[in-house]
């Protein structure tokens, strides 16, 4: 996953962030704007254009899209 994540920040390729969330996944589409190693989160930039923060502990999946 940490990969997926580097490659798609360096390129600026969309991702799809699969989250658990309390017992439950969704999924975020968006581009990675950056990595927080303090609050160990991920800043996520919607399609419409607003901005998300996700804490990287409930990561479970992870997917490049082009």
């Amino acid at each position: 996953m940490n990969l997926r994540i580097v490659y798609a920040t360096e390129y600026n390729h969309a991702v799809m962030l699969t989250e658990w969330d309390d017992g439950f996944t969704h999924n975020i589409t968006g581009r990675v704007h950056n990595v927080d190693p303090i609050t160990l989160g991920l800043g996520i930039v919607l399609k419409s254009g607003k901005f998300e923060q996700v804490a990287f502990i409930s990561v479970i999946g992870v997917k490049v899209l082009n």
